[in-house]
């Protein structure tokens, strides 16, 4: 590559002339070689790994997607709120603090004069106290009954169960669409060797219609024909060959890209009778009964924020006072304490009261919800049965359509060399073949599709 060659490439990059200009030779091939390095270093870093069924992808893909990784983060702040809320329902505290003070004026009081031997009625200004004060102080403190803290416990452990469902929702989600981009491939990877087959019989009726034409027994446009044929068979097959590359890229991004997924599973073992049965999923259900349980655990904790609380007080001092300066040394430390109990009880508020009301509204639509999720899910189950079992209706009956079709191209092919067959029939022939063969592979996918959908219904 030339300097031209850099110059142009980088202009692409909308780097402007004016910064070429000012780059010198070694700084333009220096910057080309960090541009490239950004592009190819996500395909660099892809690992070729073959996988042999949906259960080693599922694996990769939870080691790697950030969704399954996020998961995971949530679950540890749940337990961590858990864990908080412990502590929270003593709520343990222990404010110190220490302060410098100079009483740089310090505040006169008038005494009697008196009590000093002066004359009576009349008083004496007299400045009380020292200039420099230094006091620490320790306030141990704890909450000895505090209900709606307590309520706190149940509720965060409840919301640690809920993240878990959670994550299992996100789990099942994740797995489904792993489950529909792995079989799309499958798929589209078998009906690329059907069309491969399809090619190499196209490509033997262009060299029987070939030898007709050179033998004068043909026109031109039967020729044509055939090339024409075979050219959209391959374009079908390119076609076919570009969108399972897409598909691999989808696939690829369920690993965050780490991963180049190379797939051998094969679809005929799904072609053999089975019945699996799609059970009830719980995890929708459990989500709502778990949210259920936090409403009527937050209903639980706003109404006891409405009792008084216990608590227990101290307080820890130490003074020093001085003339001096702080801490001198000739000054005396003195020190006083106490103990205590303290009861609080705060009045409702309007905002307190109204949250109550919303969150016992919000209670009434959850109950509603539990009604519908185990319909829902009772439906579900129904209805993955029946799209299995019509899938397996639908390819029993594409593998006979299949064989006939098969059985009547191999008998027009016969009857074209034997110049008693058109070859528009011949190459209509063909082509219900190739339909048929294409629809056997796309009713195989769907029952093998439809069947692990169920077991990921029934693991979750």
């Amino acid at each position: 590559m030339n300097q031209n060659d850099i110059i142009i490439y980088l202009r692409k990059k909308l780097i402007s002339p004016e910064l070429l200009m000012a780059l010198s030779k070694q700084y333009i091939y220096a910057l080309l070689i960090v541009l490239l390095s950004g592009i190819l270093t996500p395909l660099w870093a892809q690992k070729p790994q073959v996988f042999n069924s949906l259960s080693e992808v599922w694996q990769e893909v939870k080691a790697h997607n950030y969704n399954v990784k996020n998961a995971v983060i949530q679950q540890e702040q749940a337990s961590l709120a858990y864990k908080t809320s412990l502590g929270n329902a003593f709520n343990p505290r222990i404010p110190a603090s220490i302060n410098f003070t100079d009483f740089t004026k310090l505040q006169s009081n008038f005494i009697p004069a008196e009590f000093f031997g002066g004359q009576a009625g009349t008083f004496k200004q007299i400045q009380f106290g020292q200039q420099y004060a230094t006091t620490a102080v320790l306030q141990p403190q704890f909450d000895i009954l505090n209900l709606s803290a307590i309520a706190q416990i149940k509720y965060a452990k409840i919301n640690e169960q809920f993240t878990e469902n959670q994550s299992l929702v996100i789990e099942k989600a994740l797995y489904e669409q792993v489950n529909m981009t792995y079989f799309n491939i499958l798929s589209l990877k078998n009906q690329e060797q059907i069309l491969f087959s399809n090619i190499e019989a196209a490509t033997k009726i262009v060299d029987i219609v070939q030898k007709k034409y050179d033998e004068g027994l043909i026109r031109i446009q039967e020729l044509n024909e055939a090339h024409a044929n075979l050219i959209t068979l391959k374009d079908n097959q390119e076609q076919l060959s570009k969108n399972i590359e897409i598909q691999t890229y989808i696939l690829s991004l369920f690993f965050e890209n780490q991963v180049a997924p190379q797939l051998t599973e094969d679809l005929l073992k799904y072609s053999i009778d089975s019945s699996p049965s799609a059970n009830y999923s719980t995890v929708n259900l459990q989500g709502i009964l778990l949210q259920t349980a936090l409403t009527k655990q937050e209903i639980k904790s706003l109404q006891y924020q409405n009792l008084p609380t216990l608590s227990f007080l101290s307080s820890f001092n130490w003074q020093n006072l001085s003339n001096d300066f702080f801490l001198a040394y000739n000054s005396t430390g003195i020190s006083y304490n106490n103990i205590g109990l303290k009861i609080n009880w705060e009045f409702p508020t309007v905002n307190r009261i109204g949250n109550l009301k919303s969150k016992k509204f919000q209670l009434q639509s959850l109950l509603i919800n539990q009604e519908h999720a185990t319909q829902e899910a009772i439906s579900e189950a129904n209805q993955l049965d029946a799209t299995y079992e019509k899938a397996q209706m639908q390819y029993k009956n594409y593998v006979q359509i299949q064989n006939l079709k098969e059985d009547s191209y191999q008998k027009y092919l016969l009857q074209y060399e034997e110049n008693i067959l058109s070859l528009d029939k011949l190459l209509t022939a063909q082509n219900d073949m190739l339909n048929s063969q294409l629809n056997t592979i796309v009713a195989l996918t769907n029952i093998a599709y439809a069947k692990n959908r169920i077991q990921i219904n029934n693991q979750y």
